[in-house]
């Protein structure tokens, strides 16, 4: 089996890691930057909750400063996206050459959209709907933190491949340890991340906490609120969710979880980069347009992060 993963950054750097030393085909990697050429010349490390060192030659790596490997074009059976949101429509663009006929597409990246994009771009027949709660983060180019054991989720999306199509994927993970799930609604699968996101990302970015911080009555119920306005568009989009009470129980459990993390908006501001905003609060403001529902905490965190955004310019 031929993996590729793009925009390999803290999560696609441990799924790297891992498949590097259960695969028995190719991998290619591609990365940017410092922590891009760290890997390609000493590899990957992982720290945290399991300690692994993979060198350079289990690999394929590309950096995104020259370009794209094109040895395999052509010859990968799964492409995985797990870049940055903003950077994702260009990861597509870069990994048109690498497919073949019944190749397959996960998206692993923040946000609403990212499915549709692929389909877009792939076709309907080639698309798994997908999400990770993996917690990782970078102390130092080359070296992986992993913070917190989670699952890989793999779905169904519309009319896409199902689970027969999904078994060789789902076999690789799971003997690389990365607990993978097979859900049958692809659509709920994206929006459950997402609502999540949006709840915990903008506010805990905002104040410049832990995400255990939220657990704060007043913060916990803006958290809620904020939940809530993004469920009420998810069902006008047809999204089977459970109640609100359920979601909102769900958060605090999330926040509970990892509240000893600093959310990956968060890690953006303080680093200077873009955030992921328009595809979470921003995206649930402009769905809700469409339906004439009003997203008015939605739009408020998503313009005080978009001001931060142009201040770092």
């Amino acid at each position: 089996m031929n993996v590729a993963i793009l925009g390999a950054g803290s999560i696609g750097s441990l799924i790297a890691a891992k498949i590097s030393n259960h695969g028995d085909g190719n991998l290619l990697v591609h990365a940017r930057g410092e922590h891009g050429s760290v890997i390609a010349l000493n590899g990957i490390k992982i720290q945290g909750e399991e300690e692994l060192s993979v060198s350079n030659d289990r690999m394929i790596v590309s950096l995104d400063e020259v370009g794209l490997y094109q040895g395999l074009d052509g010859k990968i059976d799964y492409l995985l996206i797990t870049s940055k949101a903003n950077d994702v429509e260009r990861m597509i663009n870069k990994s048109k050459d690498l497919l073949h006929a019944d190749s397959k597409v996960l998206c692993l990246s923040n946000g609403l959209g990212h499915v549709e994009k692929c389909i877009e771009f792939f076709g309907p027949q080639r698309v798994f709907s997908a999400s990770i709660s993996h917690g990782a983060w970078r102390p130092e180019p080359g070296i992986i933190e992993w913070a917190g054991k989670g699952v890989i989720s793999i779905g169904k999306f519309s009319d896409g491949p199902g689970l027969n199509e999904a078994e060789e994927l789902i076999q690789l993970l799971s003997n690389c340890n990365l607990n993978p799930q097979w859900v049958e609604d692809g659509k709920s699968l994206i929006w459950s991340k997402v609502l999540i996101n949006i709840a915990i990302n903008p506010i805990a970015a905002l104040i410049g906490c832990k995400n255990g911080n939220l657990l704060q009555t007043e913060l916990f119920e803006l958290c809620s609120s904020v939940m809530v306005e993004g469920a009420n568009v998810a069902r006008q989009e047809g999204v089977k969710l459970p109640t609100n009470e359920e979601l909102i129980s769900k958060l605090f459990q999330v926040i509970e979880a990892t509240s000893n993390n600093y959310c990956s908006m968060l890690q953006d501001i303080k680093k200077g980069r873009d955030t992921e905003i328009k595809f979470l609060n921003l995206a649930i403001v402009q769905r809700g347009e469409r339906y004439g529902l009003s997203t008015p905490k939605n739009h408020l965190l998503s313009e005080l992060i978009k001001s931060i955004n142009l201040s770092n310019v």
